[in-house]
C-alpha cells in the first residue's frame, strides 16, 4: 500500500504568516509600553521569541518574565490554543494535491512536532482533517521528528509497514528528512527555491528529492510509481 506523511507547519500550511498575524494579537492584548515601544515593535519581538523558544510553554514563561504579564500560564496558553490556529488557511492547492493523491488510492499522515492542543486545533482549524487519514503531533505520540518512533507511531495508525514504498514530505532537513530517512521512507525536502544551498554531509539528511514547493512535491509523490 502506497502511503505518505506530511509534516504540519511550512509544508502543508503557512505557519510563519499565520504566527506573525498572532503575534500581534498577543502584544496588543498583554504587550504594554512599559517593555516595549509600540504594538508593530512589540508583536515584532513577540514572533522573535517564538521563533526561538522550544515549545510554547517556554515561550509563555519567558513572555510572563519579559513583558511582566501577570496572567497565569494556563490563560496565555488558552489564548495560544484559541487564537492562533485562526490564523492559519489552506491553500486550495494543497487542499487539491491531497485530494489528488487520496483519489489515487494513497493513504496519507500529518506528522507534526508540537503540542497536541495547538498542533491539533490548526489541523481543525483549516479543515485538513478531512483529507488525510491520521494526524500524528509529538506530545501524544512521545517522540519527536526525527526519531523513527514517531513514524512507526504513524505507521501503526496508518496500517502500514515502513519502507521505501512509502515518502516523508516536509520542510526541514533536520527533522523531516532525517526522520523519513530513519525509518525508512523515501524523502522529498521542500527548498523553497533554495535548491541550491549546500546539503549536509550527512546521508541522513540528504532527500530523495528536492521540490521548489508543496506542489512540485504532491507531483513527485504522484509520479512515484505504481501501487
Amino acid at each position: 500500500m502506497r502511503f505518505a506523511f506530511f509534516d504540519l507547519d511550512d509544508t502543508l500550511v503557512d505557519a510563519r504568516t499565520a504566527l506573525r498575524a498572532w503575534s500581534v494579537d498577543f502584544a496588543a492584548e498583554y504587550v504594554t509600553a512599559e517593555y516595549v515601544a509600540g504594538v508593530e515593535d512589540a508583536a515584532s519581538d513577540v514572533f522573535e521569541r517564538v521563533d526561538a523558544a522550544a515549545n510554547w510553554p517556554a515561550f509563555v514563561a519567558d513572555a510572563r518574565e519579559r513583558y511582566g504579564i501577570t496572567a497565569p500560564d494556563e490563560q496565555l496558553m488558552a489564548h495560544v490554543a484559541a487564537v492562533y490556529p485562526g490564523k492559519f488557511v489552506l491553500d486550495p492547492a494543497v487542499r487539491h494535491g491531497l485530494a489528488e493523491l487520496r483519489a489515487a488510492g494513497w493513504l496519507l499522515g500529518v506528522v507534526t512536532n508540537g503540542s497536541t492542543l495547538v498542533q491539533q486545533a490548526k489541523v481543525d482549524s483549516v479543515g485538513l482533517r478531512q483529507h488525510v487519514d491520521v494526524v500524528v503531533d509529538s506530545e501524544a505520540a512521545g517522540h519527536r521528528k526525527p526519531d523513527r518512533r514517531i513514524f512507526e507511531l504513524a505507521a501503526a495508525e496508518l496500517g502500514v509497514d515502513l519502507g521505501p514504498h512509502g515518502w516523508m514530505v516536509g520542510d526541514r532537513l533536520d527533522k523531516d528528512v532525517a526522520g523519513g530517512a530513519a525509518a525508512g521512507l523515501r524523502t522529498i525536502w521542500i527548498s523553497e527555491n533554495d535548491a541550491d544551498a549546500d546539503l549536509p554531509r550527512e546521508a541522513a539528511m540528504r532527500p530523495t528529492r528536492i521540490a521548489a514547493s508543496i506542489t512540485d512535491a504532491f507531483a513527485i509523490v504522484t509520479g512515484s510509481g505504481p501501487a
